[in-house]
């Protein structure tokens, strides 16, 4: 091997570190403005009114309710089911608005890096189940076992 091989490979393996090192500084940056997205998105809150004002509820960013707030005059505007009903109905709004905002929050990098949500926060639903919802099961004619779950593990799929 000559010694113009030799600084023709060094050049290319220098060629090849700075790729690296530009390529580790990217993951970097990435993963830093990932952690800073969970944060945002753990620390968020929905929050909706029903119309006539009686009900406030506050979700969290899964959507589960933290926050229930009564008027004063909500119970004798409306019967216990009736008032249950908005409630479930102004809920079901919050969590509604909160799955909106996550995705928001979310695009730049779902768009990018072809990620889903499950990949930033663990427990929450994918991009594909919000905005594609898939069609429920049908049992198959003469299959009586078609709701049991099945479950796998490594060696069994």
């Amino acid at each position: 091997m000559s010694a113009a091989d030799v600084g023709s490979m060094r050049g290319q393996v220098e060629v090849l570190r700075a790729q690296i090192d530009s390529m580790q500084d990217v993951l970097l940056e990435r993963t830093r403005s990932l952690a800073g997205l969970q944060v945002r998105i753990t620390r968020s809150t929905a929050s909706a009114r029903s119309s006539d004002g009686c009900v406030e509820i506050v979700v969290d960013a899964s959507g589960a309710v933290v926050g229930v707030t009564l008027s004063g005059g909500s119970y004798g505007k409306h019967s216990a089911a009736a008032l249950g009903n908005l409630i479930l109905a102004t809920a079901t709004s919050a969590a509604e608005d909160m799955r909106r905002q996550v995705v928001e929050m979310t695009k730049p990098f779902t768009e990018a890096a072809r990620i889903d949500l499950p990949d930033l926060v663990p427990g929450v639903l994918g991009l594909r189940e919000i905005l594609e919802p898939r069609p429920t099961s049908v049992p198959v004619s003469g299959d009586e076992r078609w709701d049991r779950t099945v479950l796998r593990s490594s060696g069994n799929v």
